[in-house]
């Protein structure tokens, strides 16, 4: 086995499906991800990118069943994905079995899911959203998977210790496919401008172990200063939450059993102060910004989104190489923090399709364990996205590798979709955003509103 390709098995996830056609947000910012959804599907006819049956299979007899999947975009192909996901080909050619799609909103996607559960006819499966744990949870929208996963099968053994992470009464909920490709933030910049300007490379000063948050603030603030009375930025699009993560803590923890309220970590204040700086040396840019707009005129520096913006962002730039860096790390660590969404499908509550939910979580983990199927998942995305190239995808593929970075996943999104649409927002980028000019200030005004919050759960 290839030794990336192998480090990507215990924690990563790219659906096809969901990348070339459902843009989710990550709980932090309304703007980050625009609400995508496919176009109608289309006749399948055949795949470019073959995908092997295969050979292992669970012992359950699904041919000519269905899996009925309540969501914003279409599992099957589409006028703008036609291609099939390995893990679609997979469930179709090795197990007999199809997928059927209930179409929602991203506005009423959660009032629909609730609605067909009290109404006796549930989806099977819906996906893992930030709210998903504890709260969705709670509410009993969903049902245990370990009648599902074998955790003891090398292709879960390496996703268990991430799975632990959302017990529940004892018992689990999410079976992690991996991460949510989608969402993952990257850093970006183009070459060519930090060439002429006289910068190192950020790429080459993270792989020498020098990228970090002295090092990432003075050249943002040396490149607004070399600007020649012409208007330039170090940073914009969405990347203050990003940024918090590489302090290596998050706002709210949790043990298995007990959440706790972190706002006053150290770490976090001190992260939280660097943004202060950032702030108040006006190196941010504001406003929404596409890809396709970044880096046209040469006035911005960096530029962070999810993976979705990248393709767009590298066809602004035919000529030059935009280029993929982790979000630098604090200078007083060693490590390398950040937070991928667990990517990951939720057995709904009163669904009795047991073993195709079981076929579906074993195609996809399948495809993100095996050699053969990691390298036609990458074949088919590079087919669909021009823009990417195959180093900027290994490296993006890297943020997902436990032995490069450490992962930060706050619980506090999934306590309560205030918490998840609003507050955490605010709590990870209201200075970036002009909502406060001082983390301490904000941290108490909020502080007791989070321990409420909590006590909902710890009782």
């Amino acid at each position: 086995m290839i030794n990336y390709k192998k480090s990507l098995a215990a924690c990563m996830a790219l659906s096809i499906a969901a990348s070339l056609s459902a843009c989710g947000g990550s709980g932090t910012s309304e703007e980050a991800t625009p609400d995508v959804t496919t176009t109608a599907a289309t006749e399948w006819t055949g795949d470019n990118i073959e995908v092997e049956e295969m050979e292992e299979t669970l012992d359950v007899n699904i041919e000519g069943q269905t899996l009925t999947w309540l969501g914003i975009y279409d599992l099957n192909p589409t006028n703008d994905s036609p291609e099939r996901s390995p893990e679609l080909a997979l469930f179709e050619d090795t197990y007999g079995a199809k997928i059927v799609y209930q179409p929602t909103t991203n506005d009423k996607r959660f009032d629909d899911l609730a609605t067909s559960i009290l109404g006796g006819t549930p989806p099977d499966i819906f996906a893992y959203e930030w709210r998903s744990f504890p709260y969705d949870i709670s509410k009993d929208q969903y049902q245990p998977i370990d009648s599902l996963v074998n955790w003891d099968d090398p292709k879960w053994a390496d996703v268990k210790n991430t799975a632990y992470k959302f017990t529940w009464n004892g018992e689990h909920y999410i079976a992690p496919l991996g991460y949510s490709f989608n969402d993952t933030q990257v850093l970006m910049y183009n070459k060519t401008l930090v060439e002429n300007e006289g910068f190192d490379d950020p790429y080459q000063l993270y792989l020498d172990g020098k990228w970090d948050w002295n090092t990432f603030v003075d050249m943002m603030k040396t490149f607004v200063e070399n600007g020649g009375g012409t208007e330039r930025f170090g940073i914009g699009g969405w990347w203050a939450n990003a940024f918090v993560y590489t302090a290596g803590d998050t706002m709210v923890t949790y043990d298995g059993k007990t959440f706790t309220n972190n706002l006053r970590s150290a770490k976090i204040e001190k992260a939280q102060l660097v943004l202060e700086d950032i702030f108040k040396s006006n190196l941010i840019k504001r406003g929404w910004i596409g890809g396709e707009s970044a880096f046209t005129d040469d006035s911005l520096l960096f530029y962070s989104m999810g993976t979705w913006a990248y393709n767009a962002a590298a066809q602004s730039r035919p000529n030059d190489v935009i280029q993929i860096v982790p979000f630098p790390r604090d200078p007083d660590q060693d490590k390398y923090y950040v937070s991928n969404k667990v990517f990951a499908y939720m057995w709904v509550k009163g669904s009795e399709n047991a073993d195709c939910v079981k076929a579906w979580f074993d195609c996809n983990r399948t495809v993100n364990y095996e050699d053969t199927y990691i390298q036609a998942t990458k074949e088919k995305f590079l087919a669909n996205n021009p823009g990417w190239s195959s180093e900027m995808y290994d490296i993006a593929m890297d943020f997902y590798d436990e032995d490069k970075f450490t992962q930060a996943y706050d619980y506090g999104y999934g306590l309560s979709t205030y918490m998840a649409d609003t507050l955490m927002g605010q709590l990870y980028e209201g200075i970036a955003n002009e909502q406060f000019e001082s983390w301490v200030t904000a941290r108490e005004e909020y502080y007791a509103i989070v321990d409420e919050e909590i006590k909902a759960y710890n009782g």
